[in-house]
């Protein structure tokens, strides 16, 4: 017998019965998709039980319990709202569908997972970095070098926050799905191993210098340098 005390996955396992029999309970409902890390065995001691839940009617709501000592995180949607995400281009939801293990069944589920796989496939388009955020980002690659040059310990700080911009702004200019942190090495290993190799450079370098290098080649990859360009954002009208 697995001992689930120590088996974080298996833990998580464990619960699934006991949540499932109280989405079955749910007005409304009728099929669920086990999604997150532990639909996909890599739970740990501090996940939860994620569910995408079909229902009928008119009315989205999200629900949030604890079953066996197991936080449970549930989104109740109508099947045209989670088309409607779909379309919308809402990655999260995308990859959840894509990734999801159906543990209800239904054909409404299946229809979506399987239009979900092939959005999952084909990408977003690519978003290229806007004048703004381009800004923002060399600002605060910037404010992390003059910290580094006064050996100010908040370097690492303002440093790993650069570089969770400058993450997120590479994931949109080469036109992939948005994943939690906790993926994002995983992912940039497999689609940008240099990438994958500045970030874990930030995140451990021992030394504030090498961190601001790898900053700022990590940054290089969506801005091309490292200079402030014109630009500003369009007159509004003061109320």
């Amino acid at each position: 017998m697995t001992d689930t005390t120590a088996d974080p996955q298996a833990r998580l396992e464990a619960a699934l019965p006991a949540a499932l029999e109280r989405l079955r309970a749910t007005p409304g409902a009728y099929a669920a998709l086990w999604c997150g890390s532990a639909a996909r065995g890599e739970g740990n001691a501090h996940s939860d039980l994620d569910f995408h839940v079909l229902v009928s009617g008119d009315e989205r709501w999200r629900a949030n319990y604890v079953v066996d000592g197991v936080p449970v995180e549930a989104f109740h949607n109508p099947v045209r709202k989670v088309r409607a995400m779909f379309a919308a281009g809402q990655g999260d939801t995308i990859t959840m569908y894509a990734e999801g293990r159906p543990v209800w069944p239904h054909p409404d589920l299946d229809a979506l997972i399987a239009e979900a796989r092939a959005l999952h496939a084909a990408g977003p388009d690519p978003r290229p970095l806007g004048q703004q955020a381009r800004f923002r980002l060399v600002e605060e690659v910037m404010d992390a070098r003059a910290l580094a040059s006064a050996g100010d310990p908040l370097h690492v700080l303002v440093a790993c926050s650069a570089a969770g911009l400058a993450v997120e702004a590479l994931f949109g200019a080469r036109g992939w799905w948005a994943v939690k942190p906790q993926r994002w090495l995983g992912t940039l290993a497999e689609r940008d191993p240099q990438a994958a190799h500045d970030l874990r450079a930030v995140l451990t370098a021992p030394d504030t210098s090498a961190r601001q290098v790898a900053l700022e080649a990590l940054t290089l990859r969506v801005t091309g340098d490292l200079t402030y360009h014109e630009g500003g954002s369009d007159p509004v009208a003061v109320p």
